[in-house]
């Protein structure tokens, strides 16, 4: 049971005011700044609707309860390590720097009092001119330097100081677009006042209604573990704070020594640095841990991890420590980054990766991932040849139930990471894959409305036709200059349009690849008219695969059964280009 010792309301201008003890993300908790545009513009909504509501003077609209945070506090109170609501402090503290900029840019010799003011006052100040600044709220180590460059540092002088800090991180990021997106909606709102006195003072009841106004409840506790248990506990009722965060603050509290922690921010740091998304860090979380220990929902990944780890770590025989893990998901992490991004340097593996990723296939990752630690990457080929042939033909063509495919996928990475050889799992791959006759039939009736996997059907079907032909291997899955068309259009002309239009529009027999510009001229004409844009094209499934079959000469209309007869003939193809198991040399 969590110790607390106060929990007291505190406006924002007393927790990062000049007169109270600093509050300092530890380095050892919380997570990096990760508000998007969404939850930024919904601040500033908030904050504006708070201000129209306290202009009216009543006392149920003088103050805005903002959330709880958590800190970790000395007896005396003289610091205050911020353990919950670094995201709300981190974007207030964007906001107040907004607002001291506008103010800066000012002309009146008020408006730059009242600039410096804010920055003294809530940001940070300095005993004398030389002296380093006393910051009011210090970030963790992902992200201190940037913040304090970007934001908090302040020339009385000059104002806004130049940055020389460069954005390194996501996080780094998303604190530019956040500072940006308050200036941008502080310019909005000071265009519609035309006289600088009622700027100074839109702008100043801004800062008061921040600083007196937004209300939090500080919940103080004497440790890490009980800051740790009342974090826990408010997070699980929210969305404050991701498995990332929790996972990251759970291996510092089970960290023996500096070491294991220092272990633990390295392996942070390789993660930060590494995905460019905060999304895709989740993700690589979730399928590392999918990897070696079989499926967990996303919902319940932090539970499980902690659950099997306290576990682990609290075992005396065999002794797995917080370093192990560290390391093993730091390792892992460079592997999944060449696997997604299609960099492993073995130029077969890597196109087949790219493949991966223009189906969207993330149920293959947990196992590729777990291969990747048991092989080399030439290894890996035939395996991911037989994984996109089962995806393709379960999944895209076949419509069936994915969450199948995910639960055999994922069992089977659990089997690889216990030692399964890599033969093994690309014949029990093999023994599920849709055999030649069921993915013909499949093949043949198959309607594909996602633009995505249309394209990627029909562009790996045209490499193959190339390389058939023995003409020039261009690959068109990944450039943006090739589309797909769909030869009856999407939105025909009233006298030609199908009755059975919705039946027909999706099939992979009416679809097939343009050139941009060939498909922009193209777009929804009759066929005798889209006719020269087929015949220009260079693209062999526009030219060789009986396009003409869909109009109907005699009658001047389209003709349906030219759809079935051509995705016929593309179906016998795609025996070759999808087979089941490995593909032969040389067929794609």
């Amino acid at each position: 049971m969590a110790i607390i010792k106060n929990a007291a309301r505190q406006t924002l201008g007393q927790l990062i005011g000049a007169n109270n003890p600093p509050v300092v993300v530890p380095d050892d908790s919380q997570r990096q700044y990760a508000w998007g545009k969404r939850e930024v513009d919904t601040y500033w909504q908030d904050i504006l609707k708070f201000m129209r509501a306290r202009s009216t003077g009543s006392q149920a609209s003088s103050e805005y309860f903002i959330g709880p945070i958590v800190t970790i506090t000395d007896d005396k109170i003289t610091t205050r390590s911020l353990l919950d609501g670094q995201q709300r402090l981190t974007t207030s503290t964007i906001l107040i720097a907004a607002i001291r900029d506008t103010l800066g840019a000012m002309a009146a010799t008020e408006a730059r009092v009242m600039a410096n003011n804010l920055q003294r006052d809530y940001i940070a100040r300095r005993d004398g001119r030389h002296a380093q600044p006393q910051y009011f709220l210090t970030l963790s180590l992902f992200d201190r330097d940037f913040f304090r460059d970007y934001i908090q540092n302040w020339s009385e002088t000059t104002g806004r100081q130049f940055t020389t800090e460069k954005a390194s991180r996501p996080s780094h990021k998303l604190i530019e677009d956040a500072y940006g997106a308050f200036k941008t909606h502080i310019i909005r709102a000071l265009d519609h006042i035309h006289d600088d006195e009622t700027r100074l003072d839109w702008l100043d009841e801004l800062a008061d209604c921040l600083m007196k106004g937004l209300v939090f409840v500080e919940v103080q506790t004497p440790t890490s573990s009980d800051a740790n248990e009342v974090f826990e506990t408010i997070n699980s009722r929210g969305k404050d704070l991701s498995t990332v965060d929790l996972v990251r603050n759970f291996l510092m509290e089970k960290s023996r020594n500096d070491d294991e922690k220092d272990r633990v921010n390295n392996a942070w740091r390789s993660l930060l640095d590494g995905f460019e998304r905060r999304e895709d860090i989740e993700k690589f979380l979730r399928h590392f841990w999918v990897a070696r220990h079989g499926d967990v929902r996303s919902h319940s990944l932090y539970t499980t991890i902690r659950e099997e780890l306290t576990d682990r770590f609290d075992n005396a025989m065999p002794r797995y420590e917080v370093r192990t893990f560290a390391a093993e998901l730091q390792n892992a992490s460079g592997r999944y980054i060449e696997l997604i991004t299609s960099d492993t340097g073995v130029e077969e593996l890597d196109g087949l990766l790219d493949e991966v990723r223009s189906l969207s296939a993330d149920a293959a990752y947990p196992l590729l991932l777990a291969i990747s630690e048991a092989a080399n990457y030439t290894e890996m080929v035939k395996v991911t040849q037989a994984l996109i042939s089962y995806y393709v033909r379960w999944t895209v063509v076949g419509r069936r139930e994915s969450t199948l495919l995910e639960e055999k996928l994922f069992k089977l990475s659990k089997q690889v990471s216990a030692g399964l050889s890599t033969d093994d799992a690309c014949a029990q791959i093999t023994s599920w894959t849709p055999d030649d006759g069921t993915f013909q039939t499949d093949f043949a009736q198959a309607s594909i409305p996602r633009s995505t996997q249309a394209r990627y059907l029909l562009s790996t079907i045209e490499q193959y036709l190339r390389q058939r032909a023995g003409v020039d291997d261009v690959v068109v899955a990944g450039t943006t200059a090739v589309h797909v068309e769909h030869v009856y259009p999407q939105s025909p002309e009233a006298e030609f349009r199908l009755d059975d239009h919705g039946q027909w529009i999706n099939r992979l027999g009416n679809q097939t690849l343009l050139h941009g510009r060939k498909n922009r001229s193209a777009s929804n004409k009759t066929y005798p008219e889209k006719v020269s844009a087929y015949d220009s094209s260079s693209l062999l499934i526009t030219q060789d695969t009986g396009i003409e079959r869909l109009w109907d000469d005699e009658r001047g209309a389209w003709r349906v059964r030219g759809i079935d007869e051509r995705q016929a003939e593309l179906a016998k193809i795609a025996l070759d280009v999808w087979p089941v198991g490995a593909r032969d040399e040389g067929t794609l």
